[in-house]
């Protein structure tokens, strides 16, 4: 399924990229979006559903790391 969502996701974003409303997905189908915001909401929802999948999977889940660097001087 995560392969499936992974083409889905790539199809749409060249469609987004060329400027073109519609998009043949990998499955043979053809989508027609009326407008760009329409085609970015898509995207929104098949990324999210992509990270559903892989936290559901046990995928790889990157962390924010934050590295604190603290400097003293002696009053001495």
């Amino acid at each position: 399924m995560a392969a499936n969502i992974d083409k889905q996701i790539a199809a749409l974003e060249n469609a987004m990229a060329s400027g073109a409303l519609r998009v043949e997905a990998p499955d043979a189908a053809t989508i027609t979006y009326r407008s760009y915001d329409e085609m970015r909401q898509a995207l929104s929802d098949l990324q999210g559903r992509k990270a559903a999948a892989d936290a559901a999977s046990g995928g790889l889940v990157r962390r924010r790391t934050r590295q604190i660097v603290t400097t003293g001087r002696s009053g001495w």
